[in-house]
């Protein structure tokens, strides 16, 4: 039985039952058979996971604001005009399509110019956005769909593009967070334009897409055209991919965005692995932390940071001492949290922040390592106080005004004595929505079974 609404086995039915009633406590975004099914499937009809995963999900999408992401939240500048991603028409099943036009993204650029919390959030509001049509084609077909046709467009996919170990991690983080999070949701992903390197780089990648979803890829050869029409009618294609739509803007840009190379003047910090030289280190190892003290001698001083990891996450935060002895050692539990103790994925993306100090004292700059019993952390770090009256590049903020865009110059800015309090993230595209693991290599022409 295929698991779905109206193909179900006596064990099915049976696991979708229990699920519904161990959730019976939380309100959940969708709450008919079909979002159960989307979960179970997902883990094989596993009820404690899927319970487990959707319980976590809530707390993912009370992190990253889902249910209102739409309305409350803005991508960063660079994202909109650079993301090479974007919605037009339907498939021949009716499904929605969703265009990734991935040869045009610039992994270095992104690298520069956002954070990941930012990357991470697009993609969160493109699948919220996936929720909204599939409620519109549900309402206009008169049935239920729920799953989308991606085209991936692998024009000027190179190795000294993409070939690019912090844009990898960024993929890996990326799909994590999908699976996890939007399961079952790829009716079909469509792969054109492959170049010859595809296999080499899709080897790369393919470890961190899950099984359900490789078997949806269709990889097109040199005549992708012709084979692309017998899944999108023409009239639903933009001219560049075969189609009748958009004339004379042959890919459709008011809805698909091009992409390209990102300017450097949208780079949020000049950081890079050579940058490093001028930056102090430290090794955290495994299952330990590091914490340096900071005197600030003047209310309103801003402590300015930045800081990258070679290898792996690392949690961050900044703490500020009660008291006006100082003593070295002082326990955590004798100092307040200023900037939340967070993970963050600095190993992909430069760290940066500023925090407003109200009053003088120590602040104390810790470095937690605490949850990795494997793996120690090397730092690379680099702290500035600039006194009251320094000419920023950008305002300060409230701490309910925290800034999160990553364009131009904006860090993160945390005003001290009104922060939020601890939160731990965690993540980790070949396209949007579902991604898979396993497989062999996979040349142009090539069509996975489905």
């Amino acid at each position: 039985m295929s698991g779905r609404v109206g193909d179900l086995s006596s064990s099915q039915q049976e696991a979708l039952s229990k699920l519904k009633a161990s959730l019976s406590d939380v309100t959940l975004p969708e709450n008919d058979d079909y979002f159960f099914l989307r979960w179970l499937r997902a883990v094989k009809f596993d009820v404690q996971r899927a319970e487990d995963r959707l319980r976590k999900h809530l707390e993912f999408r009370r992190e990253f604001g889902a249910d209102t992401i739409l309305t409350d939240w803005s991508p960063p500048e660079v994202l909109v005009k650079y993301y090479p991603t974007g919605f037009f028409g339907e498939d021949r099943d009716g499904h929605p399509v969703y265009y990734d036009n991935i040869g045009n993204l610039d992994p270095r650029g992104l690298h520069r110019s956002c954070k990941l919390e930012d990357i991470v959030k697009l993609k969160v509001m493109q699948s919220e956005m996936w929720q909204a049509k599939f409620r519109e084609f549900t309402e206009q077909k008169g049935r239920k769909i729920e799953t989308i046709t991606c085209v991936i467009d692998m024009e000027n996919l190179s190795f000294h593009r993409h070939y690019y170990r912090p844009g990898i991690n960024l993929f890996s983080e990326l799909s994590g967070v999908l699976q996890r999070n939007y399961p079952e949701r790829n009716h079909l992903i469509l792969v054109v334009k492959a170049p010859r390197i595809f296999p080499a780089l899709y080897n790369l990648v393919k470890h961190f897409i899950d099984e359900n979803t490789r078997s949806k890829i269709v990889i097109f050869g040199a005549n992708w055209k012709e084979e692309l029409l017998q899944y999108i009618s023409p009239d639903q294609l933009p001219q560049a991919y075969g189609g009748t739509r958009c004339e004379p803007d042959p890919m459709c840009t008011n809805f698909i965005t091009v992409g390209g190379d990102i300017p450097p003047e949208y780079y949020m910090t000049n950081l890079t692995e050579t940058s490093k030289e001028d930056m102090e280190s430290v090794v955290v190892s495994r299952g330990s932390s590091y914490e340096r003290e900071f005197t600030v001698e003047l209310p309103e001083t801003v402590i300015r940071w930045e800081f990258i990891t070679s290898d792996h996450d690392i949690s961050f935060g900044w703490y500020q001492k009660s008291g006006a002895k100082r003593r070295r050692f002082r326990p955590m539990t004798e100092m307040s949290e200023v900037v939340p103790m967070k993970r963050r994925n600095s190993h992909i993306i430069p760290e940066s922040g500023s925090l407003l100090c109200s009053t003088a004292g120590i602040y104390v700059m810790k470095f937690d390592n605490s949850y990795s019993w494997t793996r120690s952390k090397e730092v690379f770090y680099s702290v500035k106080l600039l006194p009251p009256d320094t000419e920023l590049s950008v305002p300060l903020m409230a701490a309910e005004e925290i800034v999160e865009e990553g364009t131009g110059e904006e860090d993160e800015f945390y005003e001290c004595g009104d922060c939020p309090g601890d939160q731990t993230t965690q993540g980790s595209d070949l396209s949007p929505g579902d991604q898979t693991t396993q497989g062999s290599d996979l040349s142009p022409g090539d069509q996975t079974t489905q």
